[in-house]
């Protein structure tokens, strides 16, 4: 996929609300559950909720509403002089119905937990608003314009405290870092943002490996998906010659993050920092019986837990 941006999004980007966490009243846990001796030797992090504040908690659950999306397509070029509202309702309300119809023929694939690329959900939503005449492009719009200004609009993220300076560390101590993440094109942008302050549409995230991260839009698999996991296994061996129990994965999701990660081998950090993002499926059998290795309250007690 080809990023077409035409606005300032530095601009957007720039003029984002400030967000802190919202206590949860958990204890940290720095010492492992297991009487075994843990040897941490790579880390790898979800993102929303866990690096990134979300306001929804969770990228699957975004506020959705007509007054963004009609801010996003007007940002993206579109012209919708006339009934603007009524256009981005139609859009709104083909959303959510165009992301089933595609996880459904991906399901059908044989993905379990199916996850879509938006920005193929988007290009078939629009084509049935210009086939009702509610709309017509002419070239020139960017719908990636469109598509990541209605997610910063519709799901607020911001930094968690910490993130730059704790990956930082990480980094100059030679710790291998990866990422797991139900994300989509604009995740990568957004993170490369708040660690650098610019812009820039580059996929790879600064400080992490582009061979042990993986997202969910590019397999078109979700967590809790064990194959994601699975996927950068391999190279952690063969690259840097380390097993999955010396591996920690860092996530705010019971199920999402640490029962699919204990699954795959992995050592387990629950991240209980943010009341916003934090699941602990309760109700879900899955889980049951299910513990974190570690449980922190601010990212900067990784060092405390790797130290």
């Amino acid at each position: 996929m080809e990023l077409n941006f035409k606005t300032d999004i530095k601009n957007w980007l720039d003029n984002l609300e400030q967000m802190t966490p919202l206590t949860t009243g958990f204890c940290p846990n720095l010492r492992p559950n297991a009487t075994e001796t843990i040897n941490i030797k790579a880390i790898v992090f979800d993102i929303y909720g866990t690096l990134l504040i979300s306001s929804s908690g969770d990228i699957d659950q975004a506020s959705l509403s007509v007054e963004n999306m009609e801010k996003a397509l007007v940002a993206g070029g579109f012209k919708i002089e006339k009934n603007p509202e009524k256009i981005a309702a139609f859009i709104l309300e083909k959303l959510p119905e165009k992301i089933k119809i595609n996880q459904e023929k991906i399901k059908q694939k044989g993905h379990p937990f199916p996850d879509i690329d938006i920005f193929k959900v988007w290009q078939e939503m629009l084509e049935s608003a210009e086939k009702k005449g509610l709309l017509s492009t002419t070239g020139s719009e960017s719908l990636t314009d469109t598509i990541f200004i209605f997610e910063i609009l519709s799901n607020k993220v911001f930094p968690m405290p910490g993130m730059t300076e704790i990956l930082t560390k990480l980094n100059k101590k030679g710790i291998p870092l990866g990422i797991v993440s139900n994300a989509q094109f604009y995740t990568p942008i957004l993170m490369n943002y708040f660690l650098s302050g610019k812009f820039s549409s580059e996929l790879d995230i600064e400080f992490f490996d582009p061979e042990l991260s993986v997202f969910s839009f590019k397999e078109l698999r979700g967590k809790p998906d064990v194959s994601l996991f699975q996927k950068f296994i391999p190279t952690l061996k063969t690259k840097y010659n380390i097993i999955p129990r010396e591996t920690i994965f860092v996530g705010n999701d019971m199920l999402k993050d640490v029962y699919t990660a204990q699954k795959a081998g992995l050592k387990t950090v629950l991240f209980a920092g943010d009341e916003r993002s934090l699941r602990l499926r309760e109700d879900d059998e899955r889980v049951k019986g299910i513990f974190p290795d570690f449980i922190i309250t601010d990212l900067k007690q990784l060092l405390d837990i790797i130290e």
